[in-house]
C-alpha cells in the first residue's frame, strides 16, 4: 500500500467528489415520470447515488457531490426554479445517511447498509412530500391545507424512489465493496 501526501489525498477526494457528482447527474437522467398536478415527479436513481456518496465520501464531500450533480441536473433539465429544494433534499439525505452510518458502524456491513438504506428511503419519501408542499405553496399559491392535500398526489414518485433506494443502495454498495477496498475508498462499516 502506498501513502498519499496531503495534496494528493485532497486531489483524490476532489476527483471522487466529481465522480459522484457525475453519477448523480447521469442516473437522474434515466427516469420515468409520474403525472401529477403539483411538481414534476419522476423516479430515478440520482438520489441513490447521493446517499452512496454521503456514505463513501462523508458529509462534506457527499453533500458537495449531491448538490453539484443534482443541482446541475435541475439547472440543465428545466427545473432551475426548484433547484433550492433539491439542494435542501440533498443536505438532509446526506446528513441522515452520515449519522446513521456512524450509529451502525459497529454492525456487520450487510446489516448496516440495509439499515442505512431503510433510513435513506424513508428520508427521501419525507423530503419529497415537503418538497411538493413547498411547490404548492410557492408556485401555485395554494393554502396550506390544499398544498398538503395536493402534495399527496405527487408523493407516490418519492415513495417509489425511496423504495428503489432501499433496494439499490445495498446492492450497489455490496457489489462495489471489493473495488472500493482495493482503491482505498472505504467506509467505517465492517
Amino acid at each position: 500500500m502506498f501513502y498519499l501526501t496531503e495534496n494528493q489525498g485532497n486531489l483524490r477526494r476532489l476527483i471522487q467528489t466529481a465522480l459522484f457528482a457525475a453519477l448523480c447527474y447521469i442516473f437522474a437522467l434515466f427516469q420515468f415520470r409520474i403525472p401529477a398536478p403539483v411538481g414534476h415527479p419522476f423516479v430515478d436513481l440520482g438520489f441513490t447515488f447521493v446517499a452512496l456518496g454521503g456514505l463513501l465520501l462523508g458529509w462534506r464531500y457527499g453533500c458537495l457531490a449531491g448538490v453539484i450533480g443534482l443541482g446541475l441536473f435541475d439547472l440543465t433539465q428545466g427545473y432551475a426554479n426548484h433547484a433550492y429544494l433539491t439542494v435542501l433534499e440533498v443536505i438532509v439525505l446526506v446528513t441522515v445517511v452520515y449519522l446513521i452510518a456512524k450509529a451502525v458502524s459497529h454492525l456487520n456491513s450487510v446489516t448496516a447498509i440495509i439499515i442505512i438504506a431503510l433510513f435513506a428511503g424513508v428520508t427521501k419519501g419525507v423530503t419529497g412530500y415537503f418538497r411538493y408542499v413547498t411547490e404548492g405553496l410557492v408556485d401555485f399559491g395554494l393554502t396550506v391545507p390544499r398544498a398538503l392535500q395536493q402534495a399527496l398526489v405527487s408523493f407516490p414518485a418519492d415513495v417509489i424512489t425511496g423504495l428503489l433506494m432501499v433496494i439499490a443502495l445495498p446492492v450497489i454498495y455490496l457489489a462495489l465493496r471489493p473495488v472500493l477496498k482495493r482503491t482505498g475508498m472505504t467506509t467505517n462499516l465492517h
